[in-house]
């Protein structure tokens, strides 16, 4: 009986959960765009959007305690309608919701010991 109340409760999907629904998300909207394409359609925002309307996804649970966030929507959403008018898997928001490219600052070269710490200051 406990095993059921803790279902019926509900709880948070795992980060990996949630990221592997996300890669399914996105391989439906390239699944829809090839569809687009058999009945020559381009595929655009509108029409994505339309595919997703029409799939009806129900995302895992992203709070402990049961419910789906609007953010967590918002982001499958987003997965389904980028994958399907690019034709490619999207990367996933990182867990700490940082962008998955970080810009390297630009730096003068190595001085000429090679060493890090020479390049790092101004000679003086």
């Amino acid at each position: 009986m406990a095993v059921v109340a803790l279902a019926a409760s509900g709880c948070a999907a795992s980060y990996e959960d949630r990221m592997k629904y996300l890669d399914e998300i996105a391989q439906k909207g390239i699944d829809y765009r090839a569809k687009l394409y058999e009945q020559k359609t381009e595929p655009s925002t509108e029409a994505c959007k339309i595919g997703f309307d029409l799939l009806k996804a129900n995302p895992p649970q992203d709070q402990d305690g049961g419910g789906t966030s609007s953010k967590w929507k918002e982001q499958v959403e987003e997965a389904y309608i980028k994958s399907c008018v690019t034709g490619e898997l999207k990367p996933k928001p990182d867990v700490e919701g940082v962008d998955a490219v970080t810009p390297v600052p630009v730096t003068a070269p190595p001085g000429p010991s090679g060493s890090p710490s020479a390049s790092a200051s101004p000679a003086t």
